[in-house]
């Protein structure tokens, strides 16, 4: 964002910080937190800090796979489609915020400077979260456009292609952190909320979404190159086996061994092209994040057996 964004960010951590000290030595203070409780408290400065830190890592996954696309693309610049659109990333955090509202809206009374900083923080945590997901999507639209100019793409070695399957599974993971890390400020009645429930199906939703969807356009430019590669092996090995039959027919034995390699050859490197993946990620990258994908699920079971055995 460069220094004005920076200087917009710290007067937001400013004013959160000065309705956090407000809250804590207002009449009641803390005390006065209501059911959401003294530990959830840290909840959205947590989940802010966890954005911000992260940031700069996405962005240099997203600048590595720039890096690995350029080489290949048709394109004369392919940082020409970086421009941001900054009406949209504002749009995404305003619909951001005013979700926010909606999830707060429904939280018991508390003491007012308790309430008024848990609506600011919530308002810019969504606001930061809504345009993380904005972001992720106009990323992967400026990757379809980049690989739609053109990519000139070796379907037997897509080691090349690996920093973009990184960046994708870097998005996905983001958001599985994000999600790990904000279910452990959860209450177990917090979690049997509508708010809740609706917040993190989205989310997991949103990451593996952004995860096949950053990878889909490289996807059907490795589909296309192999179909090319299949129609130049079916002309050669319809050529080979004219020649064969040919020779065949004129009952002659000298040259049938030269013509009958060519057949073996083609049909076995078409079977190699047929076998090549599609995909611009090897296995171990869709391990890696389905894995992750189980560990909201195991905290959010051992969240609830915790608070049924407390219950109990």
């Amino acid at each position: 964002m460069g220094r004005p964004g920076l200087t917009f960010a710290a007067l937001v951590v400013v004013l959160l910080a000065m309705l956090f000290a407000l809250a804590a030595y207002s009449q009641g203070g803390f005390a006065m937190a209501g059911p959401r409780g003294h530990w959830k408290l840290g909840l959205e400065p947590t989940l802010v800090v966890y954005i911000l830190a992260i940031s700069p890592w996405l962005k240099k996954r997203w600048a590595a796979a720039l890096d690995a696309l350029r080489p290949l693309s048709s394109l004369p610049d392919v940082g020409a489609v970086e421009a941001a659109d900054r009406r949209g990333e504002w749009i995404a955090m305003l619909v951001g915020a005013a979700f926010s509202l909606w999830v707060t809206s429904s939280w018991p009374a508390t003491e007012l400077w308790v309430r008024v900083y848990l609506v600011a923080a919530n308002i810019v945590l969504f606001g930061l979260m809504a345009q993380a997901i904005y972001d992720g999507l106009e990323r992967t639209r400026r990757l379809a456009r980049i690989v739609g100019a053109g990519l000139q793409l070796d379907l037997f070695d897509r080691q090349l292609l690996t920093p973009v399957a990184r960046w994708g599974q870097t998005v996905a993971l983001t958001f599985v952190g994000g999600i790990c890390l904000s279910l452990v400020f959860q209450s177990y009645e917090t979690l049997h909320t509508a708010q809740s429930l609706v917040i993190y199906t989205v989310l997991i939703v949103v990451s593996l979404t952004l995860f096949f969807t950053s990878m889909w356009s490289i996807h059907m430019a490795l589909v296309a190159a192999q179909r090319r590669e299949l129609d130049i092996v079916h002309r050669q090995w319809q050529k080979a086996r004219s020649e064969l039959k040919q020779k065949l027919a004129l009952a002659a034995d000298g040259d049938i061994a030269d013509l009958y390699n060519p057949v073996v050859v083609l049909g076995a490197y078409e079977s190699q092209v047929l076998a090549a993946s599609t995909w611009p990620f090897n296995p171990k990258i869709v391990k890696e994040v389905l894995a992750s994908i189980v560990a909201p699920f195991l905290i959010y079971g051992l969240k609830i057996a915790l608070g049924r055995l407390g219950a109990a």
